[in-house]
């Protein structure tokens, strides 16, 4: 159970400990490997107990969207830095 920040930030965080943890991930029984997302704003006993019972998979277009958005950052920054230093 990954239990990271409720947001797309958070999602993509998701996926990073994914492509790392999977490989050595144990298997159950049946041969199957879950990984479940814990969705919650707070830190209380309720908002964790609610997050504990309501178990998610993690969503990948929303970890995508990250990607595209921080490629998006960068190629801007960089068209801007450029425009900025020409004259």
């Amino acid at each position: 159970v990954l239990w990271l920040d409720c947001d797309r930030e958070g999602e993509n965080i998701c996926f990073e400990v994914m492509h790392v943890v999977t490989p050595v991930l144990a298997r159950s029984p049946a041969g199957t490997q879950t990984v479940w997302r814990a969705r919650f704003s707070a830190v209380s006993e309720q908002a964790v107990d609610t997050a504990m019972r309501t178990l998610t998979t993690p969503n990948e277009a929303h970890a995508a969207a990250v990607d595209v958005r921080q490629e998006l950052d960068l190629k801007v920054g960089v068209a801007f830095t450029r425009f900025q230093t020409k004259y």
